[in-house]
């Protein structure tokens, strides 16, 4: 499935849906987009110092894995077209310390990887983009057995997931001219065609 197919039935999935999915995926987004402000930590440093910023920062990734492994759950439900509930976002939390640990590989591994250069970095965050729905399909899967397998469904399949990425990043780029308000549809658009990508890479 090429990513212009995976778009179209990711619109055919979602008809009727919007309503019941767009707050839920909104309020994520927002959360986990709150965590990764630049502007967030450099105001606490200047305000409160460096013991504020660690304290911010701790807590932002206790946050960011639980969430990213929720959202690719919710996400693969309506993928799937199985039963989904807003519970599911935060369903992770009981697995706590292993996405904290998934997150934390994640974020060292590809902060190594930009600070080589830009193609590096992009090269291993897409590498290992799967982690997240590797995790939500099985729970039970171990840390480095996620790493393991998403570099191997992603090889030869990392431009395929950029255009994807881009695709949507357009999008949203365009949704400016909008307001915002084109967003409340792209958003789930974005989530739910990750979870059909990483579907086809099962198959």
């Amino acid at each position: 499935m090429n990513n212009s197919e995976i778009r179209n039935v990711t619109k055919e999935i979602l008809k009727g849906k919007y309503k019941n999915v767009m707050l839920p995926f909104l309020l994520a987004t927002l959360l986990l987009s709150l965590t990764q402000q630049q502007e967030l930590y450099s105001s606490a440093y200047e305000a409160y110092g460096l013991s504020y910023v660690f304290t911010i920062g701790s807590l932002a990734l206790f946050i960011q894995g639980p969430i990213s492994i929720g959202l690719a759950t919710y996400s693969l439900s309506i993928a799937n077209e199985k039963e989904y509930n807003y519970n599911q976002i935060i369903s992770a939390f009981k697995h706590f310390f292993k996405a904290l640990i998934l997150v934390l590989l994640f974020t060292i591994s590809s902060a190594i990887g930009f600070l080589l250069l830009i193609v590096p970095g992009i090269f291993i965050a897409l590498m290992f983009s799967q982690i997240f729905y590797i995790m939500a399909e099985d729970p039970s899967t171990g840390v480095i057995d996620a790493f393991k397998k998403s570099a191997s469904l992603m090889k030869n399949k990392k431009l395929q997931y950029l255009g994807l990425i881009l695709r949507y990043i357009l999008f949203f780029i365009l949704g400016v001219f909008t307001l915002g308000i084109w967003w409340l549809w792209l958003i789930p658009q974005a989530y739910v065609s990750f979870a059909i990508f990483y579907k086809e890479l099962q198959s």
